[in-house]
C-alpha cells in the first residue's frame, strides 16, 4: 500500500529540514497548498514532498529568495529543471518511503 499523504514530522524527517522552516515555506510560497485535518493538522501528498526539496534546493544551494521561488514557480511551475544532485536526493526519499517501517 502506498502512503498518500505525510505530516510534518515525517516530511521534515525525510528531506532533513526543521518544522518551522517548511511552515515558513508553506506561509511565504503561494503554490504550496498542503491539506489541513479537521484539527488543523498539515497533510502533505507527494506533490507537495517533491515542492519541498526543490524549495529547499533553492534556498539552500542556489540562494533564492522566496520572492524569486514564487515567479520561478509561476513562470514554470513544477516542471522546472532539476539538477542531478536535487535527482538524487529525491531518489534517496523514494528509497526511505519505499523501505518497510
Amino acid at each position: 500500500m502506498k502512503k498518500k499523504y505525510f505530516n510534518i514530522d515525517e516530511i521534515s524527517n525525510l528531506i532533513g529540514e526543521k518544522k518551522h522552516t517548511i511552515r515558513f515555506w508553506e506561509e511565504r510560497i503561494d503554490s504550496l497548498i498542503v491539506l489541513r485535518t479537521n484539527t488543523g493538522h498539515r497533510l502533505y501528498n507527494y506533490d507537495n514532498l517533491l515542492k519541498i526539496k526543490k524549495i529547499q534546493f533553492l534556498t539552500s544551494d542556489k540562494k533564492w529568495t522566496l520572492e524569486g521561488i514564487n515567479k520561478y514557480f509561476e513562470t514554470k511551475g513544477d516542471k522546472g529543471d532539476f539538477s542531478i544532485n536535487i535527482s538524487l536526493e529525491l531518489k534517496k526519499i523514494l528509497d526511505k518511503l519505499k523501505s518497510p517501517t
